[in-house]
């Protein structure tokens, strides 16, 4: 049987382990769809047989088990066709084409992609499980609906608004699976080559959009107080907590550390096209809060925060969302950025901090601080300056005429 040159990555995978488990003279290939067995036998001559296994990626180590299965029979003097009699009848079949499992060479080429990825040292296997997997899952829903490239990425992207950072990093992936899939003759190119260009895909962001909605102190004490007392509530609220009083974006919870002298650093570095953040030390607002919730000490000794799986946004979004109180903040706009807002918007009118000062503790620049958080003037916000600068008039009144 003539080897291809090239041979796809699984392929080379399940040709070496054969090698290692039953030897050279036990060979592999694709015929029609099925796997087809090369046996050459110590006299120089040669047996072939169409195993009862689709040749795909999914069903390498089934191939693996009934070649070796076959080995076995062979050694006890049976012939090729009496070994495939006998073992038949326990091998798992491959199920028939359906309407319904027309997604499945997609759904395997995504599983051959991220072998691929891990074992090649591409990726960690953390990260395929955790930031892929919300790429994967939604491959699964639609996979049954594509029928080539540009179906695939459509379908994928109408589960975000158009512009979204998530959409655009499911749609890179599959891209990015297509393209290897494609390479290594998973799929064919005709139908599976992704255009070159995903931004029609990706759409644009609605620059229209409401500024971010800030939470209270109320509403977050409020929150706090609702969520429940098991082990995933005790993590939550710890989350909340540092993100409320540290005015933290959701992924810097990944990022503490407290330093020897006690002082809170974040490490995020967050790169941007006005170039990249700075680790910052952290300072809580209000302090009493990290006080009153033992916040450093907690840092310290390494309590533990929920796990993240999908991204912190993400992950906090599903869990809150699951709670009434959450709901109803929700439905006004406000998102788990509501801590980082509430921070700011606390900073300026509890504290009466400058652009610069505030900037600065948040880990970003006066002129982005200003585009994001300049716009909120509601009515309380305008009664409470107003209320401010009466009581400075008066102050400096009396003081001049006495």
């Amino acid at each position: 049987m003539a080897r291809s040159a090239i041979a796809p990555v699984w392929v080379q995978d399940l040709r070496a382990q054969l090698r290692s488990t039953v030897g050279p003279a036990f060979r592999v290939g694709e015929q029609r769809g099925k796997s087809k067995l090369d046996v050459r036998y110590s006299d120089g001559s040669r047996g072939t047989a169409v195993l009862p296994v689709q040749w795909l990626p999914a069903h390498a180590r089934t191939i693996q088990e009934l070649v070796e299965r076959v080995a076995q029979q062979l050694a006890l003097g049976r012939t090729l066709k009496q070994a495939l009699e006998s073992i038949t009848g326990v091998t798992p079949q491959a199920p028939a084409p359906s309407a319904a499992a027309d997604g499945r060479p997609l759904l395997a080429a995504w599983e051959a992609f991220g072998h691929y990825k891990v074992t090649r040292n591409r990726i960690k296997q953390q990260t395929w499980d955790t930031v892929y997997a919300q790429t994967g899952k939604r491959l699964e829903v639609i996979a049954p609906q594509v029928q080539d490239a540009k179906s695939l990425l459509t379908l994928a992207g109408e589960a975000w608004d158009p512009g979204m950072r998530r959409r655009q990093t499911v749609l890179q992936h599959l891209a990015a699976m297509c393209r290897w899939a494609v390479a290594n003759e998973l799929l064919p190119a005709d139908r599976w080559t992704p255009p070159p260009s995903l931004k029609p895909f990706v759409g644009d962001r609605d620059t229209r959009r409401a500024d971010g909605v800030p939470l209270t102190d109320d509403q977050i004490l409020k929150l706090l107080e609702g969520l429940p007392q098991d082990e995933a509530g005790h993590r939550w609220r710890f989350a909340v907590q540092l993100m409320a009083a540290y005015g933290l974006r959701p992924v810097e919870l990944m990022h503490l550390r407290v330093a020897p002298d006690g002082v809170v650093w974040c490490l995020y570095e967050k790169r941007s096209g006005g170039g990249k953040t700075q680790k910052r030390q952290l300072r809580a607002l209000h302090p009493e809060w990290a006080e009153e919730w033992e916040l450093l000490k907690r840092l310290d000794q390494g309590e533990q925060l929920p796990p993240f799986g999908g991204g912190v946004a993400e992950a906090a979004r599903r869990y809150l969302m699951r709670h009434a109180v959450w709901q109803q903040l929700a439905a006004t706009g406000v998102t788990c950025y509501g801590f980082r807002h509430g921070y700011a918007l606390r900073a300026h009118q509890s504290y009466g901090l400058s652009v610069r000062v505030v900037a600065a503790l948040m880990g970003h620049s006066p002129e982005t601080h200003q585009r994001c958080y300049g716009t909120w003037t509601d009515q309380a916000t305008i009664d409470s300056a107003l209320e401010a600068a009466m009581r400075y008039r008066k102050l400096t009144q009396s003081k001049g005429s006495g």
